[in-house]
């Protein structure tokens, strides 16, 4: 089976690494040659217009929002990358294993180019459709679903199709990132109360259930972003003590600098998409700065953000995999030989931030499902009981739905690369891709060049990301029928 994996993979691995570079730097060369002088900005933000100024941006979402408690560029900086440096960080050094130190790092950097240019795309899509339709902002959805009904000459698709197509894809990202969370934290409780693995993880994932819904109880986003603030701290600690472990009796001597299973190469992939972006909260980041228009600059937040994340993921990649190699696990602090007292305690800190930030996840589904389809559906008549009711069966419902996939799939890993193919590369670059050449299908440029970007991009992300979900599907099949806790690394080497 590993065989009939290689051709595809092995194509799609050189194709992505040698375009990749290419079309970052055409998307940024154009895009700035296309943008406003830094003076002209700089009269807009001062409330004068530009001389280049068209009737049709006569409206400027900047100047006409409202921010309570604007943000600085620092302070937006810093929350950029706290979004982002989540459970994935901890699942580089296995990422890493899955491709060895060198195409680790090139790959790595290379894909957060990637995602850096189609997140570019778009925020700047998202000011377009803001003064399409004249408001300040826009969710990550109503630019979706503005895109694609408000074309001047004919919709794309009817205002109902829009909204159903932007909502599953939400869905299935949240409730996929939700589902891994859950198998991080039940695997950290069966690593530090059952070493000897006497209870599945999978009943691990299940007893915890209750803890999970009552933080889904917490309706509110004021009240949860304290908590998740709390996690994050928790999280930084925790993998502080990891790198110091790892760096503490020297690199082990089982890396490689290229991997030799081919193979696997399209599980790394789906892994880096996970850890490098979370693209639900992209635009609300550029909604709260004091200065948005310094958000997609050049050197601007975004770009600086992206960079340092880049950074760390190739760090803590190559800190973890040249520590452990192939034995480099989902968690790479369970790879901790002894389970001393700052070993358990990074545990135990990894495990109440990833809980602390679990509502935070939950909350966009149980929003849509909430606004979007059981309150109409009540006001209609169609659903009986109370809001209140349907509120209370959603919040049940989405972590149920979580804690079962997380007992289905019980490795942390695999788990992982699956939503990072599927849900994370369709909302951070696949989406924004098809909307920008939907916004530019009557003016592609000299050459049709933002249509060759348009489709170039779109290419190598769907072609990257069906390998992964392919490569990880097999993986998960391996896992069921072999029964192996180890790395799936020793799996493939059995066939």
């Amino acid at each position: 089976m590993r065989d009939e994996l290689r051709p595809s993979a092995l194509l799609s691995a050189r194709f992505f690494l040698n375009v990749a570079p290419f079309l970052l730097m055409t998307t940024t060369y154009c895009d700035i040659v296309t943008q406003r002088s830094e003076s002209e900005r700089k009269q807009e933000a001062e409330g004068q217009p530009s001389e280049s100024a068209t009737q049709e941006e006569a409206y400027d979402p900047h100047l006409n929002r409202v921010t309570y408690r604007p943000v600085s560029d620092f302070g937006s900086l810093a929350n950029l990358i706290k979004s982002a440096a989540g459970t994935g960080l901890f699942a580089m050094p296995n990422a890493f294993a899955c491709v060895g130190l060198f195409i680790g790092i090139v790959g790595t950097a290379f894909m957060g180019l990637l995602i850096t240019g189609s997140l570019q795309l778009l925020v700047r899509i998202h000011h377009m459709m803001c003064i399409r339709v004249r408001k300040p902002i826009l969710v990550y959805d109503e630019v979706v679903v503005t895109t694609l009904t408000t074309d001047v000459r004919k919709p794309w698709l009817s205002p109902r199709a829009a909204t159903l197509i932007v909502d599953v894809s939400m869905l299935a990202c949240y409730i996929g990132i939700g589902s891994v969370y859950v198998v991080f934290i039940s695997g950290i409780i069966q690593e530090c109360i059952d070493a000897e693995k006497a209870i599945s993880q999978s009943y691990y994932a299940l007893m915890i259930f209750p803890l999970l819904f009552v933080m889904n109880m917490v309706k509110n986003l004021a009240d949860i972003a304290p908590i998740s603030i709390v996690g994050n701290i928790l999280l930084i600690t925790a993998g502080l003590i990891g790198i110091v472990y790892a760096l503490k009796d020297g690199i082990g001597d089982e890396w490689t600098t290229i991997g030799p299973h081919v193979d696997l190469y399209p599980k790394f992939i789906g892994l880096v998409f996970f850890s490098m972006c979370s693209p639900g909260v992209i635009l609300a980041i550029e909604h709260s700065m004091k200065k948005p228009w310094n958000y997609v600059k050049m050197c601007g937040v975004l770009n600086w953000g992206m960079i340092f994340l880049i950074v760390i993921h190739i760090f803590v990649g190559s800190i973890g995999y040249l520590k452990w190699g192939p034995a480099a696990l989902g968690n790479f602090i369970r790879n901790h030989e002894i389970l001393d007292g700052p070993t358990l305690t990074a545990l135990i800190m990894q495990a109440l931030a990833i809980y602390f930030t679990y509502g935070l996840q939950c909350y966009m589904p149980i929003r849509i499902l909430n606004y979007n389809y059981a309150i109409p559906a009540i006001e209609k008549g169609i659903f009986k009981g109370t809001p209140f009711l349907w509120d209370l069966i959603i919040r049940f419902g989405i972590t149920f739905i979580t804690c079962i996939l997380a007992a289905a799939i019980p490795k942390l890993d695999l788990f992982t690369g699956l939503v990072g193919a599927i849900c994370i590369s369709t909302l951070a670059t696949l989406i924004p891709v098809i909307l920008y050449i939907l916004v530019h299908h009557e003016d592609f440029g000299k050459f049709k060049w933002r249509l060759i970007l348009g489709i170039s991009m779109f290419s190598i992300t769907f072609i990257a990301a069906v390998c992964a979900v392919t490569t990880n599907l097999i993986l998960i099949v391996k896992y069921f029928k072999y029964g192996c806790a180890a790395s799936l690394l020793y799996i493939n080497t059995r066939n």
